[in-house]
C-alpha cells in the first residue's frame, strides 16, 4: 500500500502532461501512486501518457465528465494513506512529498497539510509568485472563517488524509459545469478537520494556460460558479446546525463586494445588483451575531454599502 495517492484529471492537456508525471517520477519520496483519471479527452492527452512505464502509475477512464467527478473516481480507486490532488498542467517540485510528509510526522493529529505555492505562466517560467495558504500563523477558526467564501490554497497545496475523504466529502460534481468548484469541496473539509502548515513551497501552479477553465474570463460564469459554491456552503453549516460567525459573514460579504466592484467595472448591471444586494444582506447578517462590531463595518452600515464600496473604489483608483 503507497503512503500518497496522487489523483490527477486529465483532459486535453496534452502540451502539459507529461511534464506533470515527470514531476512525480522525480519525487524524492519514492513510495507513491498516481492515479490519471481522464474524463474525455480528444488532444492526445490520453496516448501521451500511456507512454509513461512505471508500476506507480494507472491510467483511468472516468465513466463521468467533469474534474470533480475524475477526482471522485480516483478517490474510490486510491490506497494510499494520504491523497494529493494535482491538476494535469501543474507540477510538484522534486523535494515536495518529502517535505509535506516531514511535516505530517511531525504532527500526528494532522488530517490536512497545507503549504506554500508558486504561481507562473509558459510566458516566463521562471519568474515565479509565491503564495501563502489562509490561516498560516493563525488559530484553525480564522481558515473555517475564511473558506466559507474563498479557496484556502491552490488544489495541489495540501496533502489530506485518506481517511477523512469520506464520500459525503468528496467533490461536489454539480459544480463541474462551475467555476470555483474548491470553495465548497475544502470548506466542508477544514470544517471537520485538523489542519497544520508543512514548510514546502514546492506546488507550482500554472497559470493563463489553453483549457484552463478560469483561462478565458466571463464574471456571468464566474459569479454563478462562485454563488453555487456559496450555496453548498450554506447548506453544510445548515445541515450541520451550526451558526454563521461574524467573521464568516464579513468575509460573505466582502466576497460579494468584490463581485459587485468587478461587474461595476466591466458595466455589467445585472450582475452588479445581485452581488450588492447580496452583499447587503451578509453585512445585514453581520450585525445580528456580532457582539462588538468592527469600526469598519459600522462605517458601511452607517453610509450604505454601494456609496462605502464605491467611495473606496474611487479613492483606490485616485
Amino acid at each position: 500500500m503507497p503512503t500518497v495517492s496522487i489523483i490527477t484529471p486529465l483532459y486535453n492537456k496534452a502540451p502539459y502532461i507529461a511534464n506533470t508525471i515527470t514531476s512525480m517520477l522525480s519525487q524524492t519520496y519514492p513510495d507513491w501512486e498516481m492515479l490519471i483519471v481522464d474524463n474525455g479527452s480528444t488532444d492526445g492527452s490520453w496516448e501521451k501518457a500511456q507512454q509513461f512505464q512505471d508500476s506507480r502509475i494507472h491510467l483511468l477512464q472516468s465513466p463521468k465528465q467533469g474534474p470533480g467527478a475524475a477526482r471522485n473516481y480516483g478517490l474510490t480507486l486510491a490506497q494510499g494513506e494520504w491523497i494529493q490532488f494535482l491538476d494535469a498542467d501543474d507540477l510538484l517540485a522534486p523535494d515536495h512529498l518529502e517535505q509535506q510528509l516531514i511535516a505530517a510526522k511531525a504532527h500526528p493529529e494532522a488530517e490536512i497539510v497545507a503549504c506554500h505555492w508558486q504561481e507562473f505562466t509558459d510566458a516566463n517560467p521562471t519568474e515565479r509568485i509565491l503564495k501563502a495558504p489562509i490561516g498560516i500563523g493563525q488559530p484553525n477558526q480564522i481558515l473555517r472563517d475564511k473558506a466559507i467564501a474563498f479557496a484556502p490554497w491552490a488544489v495541489h497545496a495540501a496533502l489530506v488524509k485518506r481517511s477523512v475523504l469520506s464520500p459525503d466529502c468528496y467533490w461536489p460534481e454539480q459544480l463541474d459545469q462551475y467555476l470555483a468548484e474548491d470553495i465548497a469541496f475544502w470548506f466542508k473539509l477544514v470544517s471537520q478537520s485538523t489542519v497544520v502548515y508543512g514548510t514546502s513551497k514546492g506546488a507550482l501552479y500554472r497559470m493563463e494556460t489553453p483549457q484552463c477553465r478560469n483561462q478565458s474570463f466571463n464574471l456571468e460564469k464566474w459569479f454563478q460558479g462562485i454563488h453555487a459554491a456559496i450555496e453548498l456552503n450554506q447548506q453544510y453549516i445548515l445541515d450541520t446546525n451550526q451558526s454563521y460567525t461574524p467573521a464568516q459573514c464579513e468575509n460573505l460579504m466582502i466576497l460579494y463586494s468584490g463581485i459587485y466592484l468587478l461587474a461595476h467595472k466591466e458595466n455589467s448591471l445585472s450582475i452588479g445588483l445581485q452581488a450588492l444586494s447580496i452583499a447587503s444582506e451578509w453585512l445585514k447578517n453581520y450585525f445580528s451575531v456580532a457582539k462588538k462590531p468592527k469600526l469598519a463595518m459600522l462605517i458601511r452600515r452607517l453610509i450604505g454599502l454601494k456609496f462605502y464600496l464605491n467611495l473606496t473604489q474611487s479613492t483606490v483608483n485616485n
